[in-house]
């Protein structure tokens, strides 16, 4: 709830006065008679032989020797025939330039009216198809239309101008054909093209339509207190004549007005009761925040959600008859979340838009099968994913049914031009005077419609010859699947099931195999396309249900499939636990989005490719196994206008992707997800928390996990999921990038607050400004103090991530400045960097940690540490004249003659190893006093320190899931799996000294763009005698997690620390909704999904443990809740290595006064029977730390032994007590 604290002034606004509604003065045209256009249609030769050799197929297969097209007469006719199924879909185009001077053509057309192009087609085998208009100088993709190729007699395509989104055909050059879908052998043929002008067009019945504006002056009030609702500020009843009046198509900022939070407009408008029976359609504004509009009290639309539908953004809703008084005033009030939201801005209200109500006695309509027709986006399509018909109503001046013989030819496509359902029909004229067409929707079209989520029809009336007499597209954008997203489905029936973490209550089960006909659950499915990207999406995509491992199981080809889960009402702020059902029959690489709003996880697994694979090696087990993620639930999910636009009590979208681009992206693998079934359970973080033996009296170790993404969900939320996966800290971002600030306002820094609408509420600091930094919501508690609450409440320990670079207060002087003499410039996001040898960036950031960590130390004992995590390259090495000189008097070096440029040349050139060697003891320094600043706070605290900026970290190569290697997948002269087999045969050339010597001196080669600087290596032997710091090892490839020359490199005098930071990948972002960006995919099975854990405890028995993803989430959870029951049990002190005998065992002993604690890590990839000893006296009592269990053991001279059942890359522990 808003506090009251925003306030209106009497200046800020005009005086209240009475306003005349909209379309008061409004005379209403009289209705004109229908006028038929002079028309003409022309042909396009371009099919003689004499042509034939000006066709060619721009960008064909590869290595093909088939002849892709001939043109030919037959028949008596000229023909272009396309070997369709051997073109590359969406990229070969077999066209012409038309003869002659070709925009002439075009412009020949235009002059003509011509506003269609047709052609006789027909195919041997049924097949999808574009057709593309040519300009020079624009790619064949970007005027293009979709049709389809059928069997059987010649049938004549009429493609209408604005299928192509176009209003001319001037400058058109030429004309092409590409394959959308087709099988293997299907010849398409293609003859007779013209163009020519239609008699009639919408524009010939304008007259009949009406627009009101609703643009101007509107009665306009802040409600600070959310007292709108409750006094039903909606009501048409409602006196709004003291409220203040502000004008639509400017923000209520640019009218003064300060406010944060709802702000509510009202005015009437008048609808002429000659439009009676007439739907009024309100055509608002584009509104990037929360919205909700009534009229006449009755609410007609509204959506949330920070990440919506492009083709949602623009308000559009329709008031049906029933609602409106015709002839009279009616009240239109809405409801507008705004103020100064990030991304977002100072656009709050009724900014600039259409600002229209639309009055369409012709509007598309549609209707249960003979029922009463309904505008079409208020008929709710939920039903038709289970083939539920409906019917399509398109309406006409009844003078286009006079014509005798007059036919409808429609064709349903979505919105990128792919045919659902075409046909023709009659027209009949009903005592309304308005003729209606009629199109049955049968119930796997209907199907097919839900799952293409957008609609557009194509129509032309045909006189009795066939000729064209009107065409024109109706936009069925905005689809209604009301009853989707707002109701659930019923709840099983009690029931509670037996789980590796304990008895849960079952919420719901899908059985993926079911038919989407008998199947209840909301579905989904779609192809990935970048031309769908941030849209509702419906891509056309083969999704089947197979038989694998003898169970049946769905998947899809590119693209994804996605149910909604959950039976009755589920309860946000609470935790689940969701189980699915793979197949570990071949490779497969399977990420998965969960869409929890705030809390969204893009998790997955990805399986072994090979045994010599030097990044995936990992057995399949042939067997069907479970994939169990925990879910904090959030208070929303997707919706029909985007991501957050639906409520998560009613299940939540679980999406899975195949990324399999054929002869593309991941190309070491066979398939994406496949997947038989899924449970939801309830589960608790207290009563199904894993139990965790910590070492009593102990230093303990760390197993954390941090995240790029800002901090914008409810921070319990995440606390209870680190509760529930056994991690014993978590590490939220609190200043992220340069400027952004989640804790308290602090002066040098943007401040930050999430909003009760999960907005990032924002007030920028200005450093020339002279005020201090405030809250844009006053009152409001920051993510770092909810985090500090959070945390103390459920026992997690609190590392809040940092990444620092210097605030906007930090003087001029103590920038880095590059070796040409400029300030150095971060790789993004900020202009500048911090320079650690100028004293002044060390008191900048002393006044941030005593702001940040300080006040907080003695109330929160759990706050151990902060984790400082570079961005942007932001800490570089300086060679500024000061730096220079400070770096000659320090080591006694003369600079070399010649003035600054001479001499910051020699310290990257000859003297660099001796310049970087003293930059480095200096950033040592420099950690050295933040350690013990912290230390000054709490003898306890911690420095987390990780060096690089990448999100897909690599060493000496790219990562394989960055764009600089993608792009050498896109036409690889050999396969794309060739260019990953290479990328492989190259890392196995690497050896620990090579990756050593990388992150030494920085030169990180083509994994950072050509980066060779100091900054981006560090040295772990210069902080050998700093108690008190942790320097990351990255280890997120096996390829260098197990190699313990590596790993150990990074020790220091606080042990060894491994950030697993996961590479994401990004490869149909945006596509499946609109705030998907990538995902975060680990090993699998289960046994190996913990392997870049445990390997860090085999080889260098590290203590802290770091998963660093994009978004937070982690699967296979319950090993990695049985890794942490084992790992956290042993203490953060020195170990002593027990010789086995065994390559692939390693067990270390800790004595302590608790007794002495054992860890045994087992990295063979099969399961197997251990025998451990370890030195103890015959009687000593050994407990098995995970289980609880005490252990039988057997003597063996001075040591005692036992068996030990272990999976594969299993971590056990135990404890020896006399």
């Amino acid at each position: 709830m808003l506090v009251a604290y925003v306030l209106v002034g009497a200046d800020e606004a005009a005086a209240p006065s009475a306003l005349a509604p909209f379309g008061a003065d409004l005379k209403v045209p009289a209705r004109q008679a229908i006028k038929a256009a002079e028309v003409k249609s022309q042909a396009i030769e371009c099919l003689a032989p004499a042509n034939a050799t000006q066709w060619i197929v721009e960008n064909p297969p590869e290595g093909t020797a088939a002849k892709l097209f001939t043109v030919e007469e037959r028949d008596g006719k000229n023909i272009l025939n396309i070997s369709a199924g051997e073109l590359v879909p969406a990229r070969s185009t077999v066209r012409i330039l038309l003869p002659g001077d070709g925009p002439a053509n075009g412009d020949l057309w235009a002059k003509n009216r011509a506003s269609y192009i047709s052609f006789l087609c027909k195919s041997s085998k049924p097949s999808q198809m574009t057709f593309h208009l040519l300009q020079r100088g624009k790619t064949a993709g970007t005027f293009q239309t979709g049709f389809s190729a059928k069997p059987g007699e010649w049938q004549r395509i009429i493609l209408p101008i604005q299928l192509f989104d176009l209003k001319s055909f001037a400058k058109i050059a030429g004309i092409g054909f590409r394959t959308a879908s087709a099988e293997k052998g299907t010849d398409v043929s293609i003859a007779d093209f013209r163009v020519g002008g239609i008699a009639y067009t919408d524009d010939s019945w304008k007259s009949h339509r009406l627009s009101i504006s609703i643009n101007g002056d509107w009665h306009f009030a802040t409600d600070p207190g959310e007292q709108g609702m409750k006094d039903k500020w909606y009501a048409d009843t409602f006196d709004d004549s003291q409220w203040k009046i502000l004008k639509s198509g400017l923000s209520w900022q640019e009218q003064g007005i300060s406010h944060y939070g709802y702000a509510w407009y009202r005015q009437k408008i008048f609808v002429p009761k000659e439009f009676a029976g007439v739907p009024l359609t309100l055509n608002l504004v584009q509104i990037q925040s929360d919205d909700d509009t009534w009229f006449n009290g009755a609410r007609i639309g509204g959506f949330s959600s920070e990440y919506k539908y492009k083709n949602w953004n623009t308000r559009a809703y329709t008031v049906p008859p029933s609602l409106i008084r015709y002839g009279e005033n009616n009240t239109i009030a809405i409801r507008i979340w705004g103020g100064k939201i990030t991304f977002i801005g100072e656009k709050s209200g009724l900014v600039k838009g259409p600002l229209v109500a639309e009055l369409d006695p012709y509007c598309v309509k549609m209707r249960e099968p003979g029922g009463a027709d309904v505008p079409f986006d208020l008929f709710d399509l939920s039903d038709a994913r289970q083939g539920k018909p409906f019917e399509i109503v398109f309406s006409l001046p009844a003078e286009m049914a006079k014509e005798q013989g007059a036919k409808l030819r429609y064709s349903l496509s979505d919105l990128l031009g792919n045919e659902i359902k075409s046909g023709e029909t009659t027209l009949s004229t009903g005592a309304d005077q308005i003729a209606k067409a009629v199109v049955g929707i049968d119930r796997e079209t209907a199907q097919a419609v839900y799952l293409r989520g957008r609609l557009q029809a194509s129509l032309v009336i045909e006189d009795a010859a066939g000729n064209p007499l009107y065409s024109g597209i109706r936009e069925m954008d905005r689809l209604s699947f009301a009853k989707r997203d707002n109701q659930p489905l019923p709840a099983l029936p009690e029931k509670t099931e037996d789980t590796p973490y304990g008895k849960l209550r079952l919420v719901d089960e899908i059985d993926c195999a079911i038919s989407l006909f008998e199947d209840p659950h909301p579905y989904l499915e779609s192809g990935f396309s970048h031309a769908a990207s941030h849209y509702t999406p419906g891509i056309p995509v083969q999704v089947k249900v197979v038989d694998i491992l003898g169970k049946k199981a769905r998947e899809s080809e590119f693209g994804w499939f996605a149910y909604r889960i959950g039976r009755g009402k589920l309860k946000p702020h609470t935790d689940y636990l969701l189980r699915i059902e793979y197949p570990e029959d071949k490779p497969r690489f399977a990420p998965i989005e969960i869409q929890t709003g705030q809390n969204f996880m893009d998790v997955g697994w990805r399986n072994g490719t090979g045994p010599d694979s030097v990044y995936d090696n990992w057995p399949l087990s042939k067997k069907w196994q479970w994939y169990d993620v925990i879910i904090p639930l959030d208070d929303q999910t997707v919706g029909t206008a985007g991501t957050g636009s639906a409520s998560a009590e009613n299940g939540v979208w679980v999406y899975f992707m195949n990324k399999l681009k054929p002869n593309m992206y991941y190309a070491m693998w066979e398939g994406g997800p496949a997947v038989a079934s899924m449970k939801l359970y309830e589960i608790d973080p207290e009563k199904n928390a894993p139990l965790i033996q910590k070492p009593k009296g102990l230093p303990s170790r760390v197993l954390s996990f941090d995240w790029e993404r800002q901090p914008d969900h409810n921070p319990a939320d995440l606390v209870r999921y680190a509760k529930l996966m056994g991690y014993n800290a978590i590490s939220p971002v609190i200043l992220k990038w340069f400027f952004a600030n989640y804790s308290d306002p602090f002066n040098g820094y943007d401040s930050m607050v999430i909003d009760d609408h999960d907005y990032w509420a924002h007030k920028a600091y200005d450093p020339a400004g002279g005020k201090s930094a405030d809250s844009p919501w006053p009152g409001k508690k920051s993510q770092h103090v909810r985090y500090l609450e959070e945390t103390k409440r459920y026992g997690i320990d609190y590392i809040p991530r940092v990444e620092w670079g210097g605030s906007q207060d930090l003087p001029k002087e103590a920038w880095v400045v590059e070796v040409n003499g400029e300030p150095a410039k971060p790789n993004r996001f900020a202009p500048w960097c911090g320079n650690i040898l100028n004293p002044l960036t060390w008191d900048d950031l002393k006044k941030f940690m005593d702001h940040l960590i300080k006040p907080y130390v003695k109330d929160n004992p759990q706050l151990t540490g902060m984790l400082w995590r570079i961005r942007c390259d932001r800490m570089r090495i300086s060679y500024g004249q000061a730096d220079l000189e400070l770096f000659s008097k320090e080591t006694s070096t003369k600079l070399p003659p010649g003035g600054k440029a001479q001499q910051a040349a020699w310290a990257t050139g000859e003297g660099k190893a001796q310049y970087d060697a003293w930059w480095h003891q200096k950033r040592v320094d420099f950690h050295r006093k933040l350690v013990e600043l912290l230390k000054s706070y709490c003898s306890d605290m911690t420095l987390y320190y990780y060096n690089w900026e990448g999100d897909k970290f690599g060493l000496i190569l790219p990562s394989n899931t960055t764009w600089a290697f993608n792009k050498n997948l896109i036409n690889a002269p050999n396969g794309a799996k060739a260019v990953y087999e290479k990328d492989e045969a190259e890392r196995r050339k690497f050896t620990a000294a090579d990756y050593i010597e990388t992150v030494r001196t920085g030169n990180f080669g083509a994994s950072s763009g050509g980066i060779n600087r100091a900054d981006y290596g560090i040295r772990p032997n210069l902080y050998k005698d700093i108690k008190g710091i942790q320097l990351f090892a990255p280890a997120n490839y096996l390829c260098y997690a197990d190699l313990p020359e590596y790993l150990n490199y990074f020790q220091t005098a606080d042990g060894l620390a491994v950030s697993n930071a996961v590479p994401y990948d990004e490869i149909g972002s945006r596509s499946i909704n609109p705030k998907y960006e990538g995902n975060m995919i680990t090993p699998a099975g289960a046994p190996f999904s913990m392997a870049f854990e445990l390997l860090p405890y085999f080889h260098g028995d590290a203590r802290t443990l770091n998963y660093t993803v994009y978004t937070y989430g982690r699967g296979f959870a319950d090993a990695h809740r049985r890794f942490a029951q084992a790992f956290l049990a042993l203490p953060a002190i020195p170990g002593t290595v027990v010789e086995q005998g065994d390559k692939d065992l390693k067990v270390r002993v800790y004595h302590s006064v608790n007794g002495t604690y054992v860890g045994v890590a087992y990295k063979g990839y099969a399961a197997k029977k251990l025998t451990v000893k370890v030195p103890a006296k015959a009687g000593a009592k050994i407990t098995n730390l995970v289980t609880g269990q005490s252990v039988p053991t057997t003597a063996a001279g001075n040591d005692l032994q036992f068996d030990l059942e272990s999976g594969p890359m299993e971590l056990n522990a135990f404890l020896v007590q006399p």
